[in-house]
């Protein structure tokens, strides 16, 4: 099976597991692709395929469409995605686990991926 994995689901999955180890609500663009080669990894060592879609589009695209959620910001001269104030680690389960394939999720909550967050 080949599982296409959108920035909005990478985003939200890295700051999930971000804020069950800590408080921050930041993630890099840098740490985002580094997370989502690593899901990837783990997927195709279960024999599944995955591609990450991270281009431009999709991120600008992520920013309109879930404005509520997330935004751009540039931390300590570094870009990336922060949460919008208010938002919670629920509401980020909510909106972005309920639907994810089992295989999909398990990759996203790997350790060896968590790890390229720098929070494990």
């Amino acid at each position: 099976m080949c599982f296409y994995i959108g920035i909005e689901d990478l985003a939200a999955n890295a700051l999930i597991e971000i804020l069950s180890k800590s408080d921050q609500t930041f993630v890099t663009y840098k740490a985002l692709e580094q997370y989502g080669q690593k899901v990837v990894q783990v997927l195709d060592q279960q024999g599944d395929k995955a591609v990450l879609i991270l281009s431009r589009e999709s991120t600008i695209a992520m920013f309109r469409n879930y404005s509520d959620i997330f935004e751009e910001k540039q931390d300590v001269n570094e870009p990336g995605i922060t949460l919008r104030s208010g938002v919670t680690k629920d509401k980020l389960i909510e909106k972005f686990r309920g639907y994810l394939a089992w295989d999909v999720l398990l990759a996203f909550v790997n350790e060896e991926s968590i790890k390229e967050l720098g929070v494990a």
